[in-house]
């Protein structure tokens, strides 16, 4: 179950206490996945990260194919 107390309300996007982390695009000959971070990334430890496809994503609408997001977990 995730924790969706107060104190990760301000940083997740309302979603079952998802935090969005970062996305990622599809990469060139041997890298699978890039991307490039515009500000630094703080994920807590302990956290559980997650990656979703995106199956609206192409080439044409240039969204990504991944989106990465934390989340923790309550320990019950």
């Amino acid at each position: 179950m995730a924790n969706t107390d107060k104190k990760n309300d301000d940083m997740n996007n309302g979603q079952n206490g998802f935090n969005p982390a970062f996305a990622l695009w599809k990469g060139r000959g041997k890298v699978a996945f890039t991307t490039w971070a515009k500000e630094e990334i703080v994920i807590p430890a302990g956290a559980k990260i997650l990656g979703f496809v995106n199956q609206n994503a192409s080439t044409e609408n240039r969204q990504p194919d991944l989106k990465i997001v934390w989340v923790i977990e309550d320990k019950q």
